[in-house]
């Protein structure tokens, strides 16, 4: 078979779309596991702020950027994310306002910018690491926020993997027309 004029330089154009959307798609992928790589070298996490306590600074619905720091290079004012004593697998992020040393463990005593009193419990950090606030991204918070509920993670998987399956599909099942 062979082609006319016509169809030459559309056949042109689908093998550029092709190259151009592959290249896309690697960029993407090793800029995903570029990142991948820095946060867990760098050991970085991320936290929702959940409560209004550190406003101004940090509103519900941010989400913190946190790096773990050794607990020698903790120091008064840092805004630590830490779990809650009340409640299991929870934490909360508050400024350092108190560290002391007891038995040769760092305990540390906490406050929320807005509150007016310090938190009620001293805690005793037993952990080599203390995750650090070192930035904040507004509102992108809530979105993890959503994450924590079963459906709303089980309809993510199935969207991302949908479009992820048709991606995939499109981008090696082609026509050749």
């Amino acid at each position: 078979m062979t082609l006319t004029t016509n169809e030459k330089p559309a056949a042109a154009q689908r093998s550029a779309r092709q190259v151009v959307s592959g290249v896309l798609l690697a960029v993407l992928a090793l800029t995903a596991i570029a990142g991948a790589v820095v946060v867990v070298l760098a050991r970085i996490g991320f936290s929702p702020v959940l409560s209004p306590s550190m406003e101004p600074e940090f509103a519900p619905g941010d989400l913190l950027v946190t790096r773990a720091v050794p607990v020698s290079e903790l120091r008064v004012g840092d805004v630590v994310v830490l779990p809650r004593p009340d409640v299991a697998g929870q934490r909360y992020a508050h400024r350092v306002i108190d560290l002391q040393t007891r038995s040769g463990e760092p305990v540390v005593r906490t406050k929320g910018d807005a509150n007016e009193s310090a938190d009620p419990q001293a805690l005793r950090i037993t952990s080599p690491t203390v995750p650090v606030a070192v930035a904040n991204v507004p509102v992108v918070g809530r979105i993890a926020l959503l994450g924590r509920d079963t459906g709303v993670r089980i309809a993510l998987i199935v969207v991302i993997g949908g479009l992820v399956l048709v991606g995939a599909k499109r981008l090696f099942y082609r026509d050749a027309r």
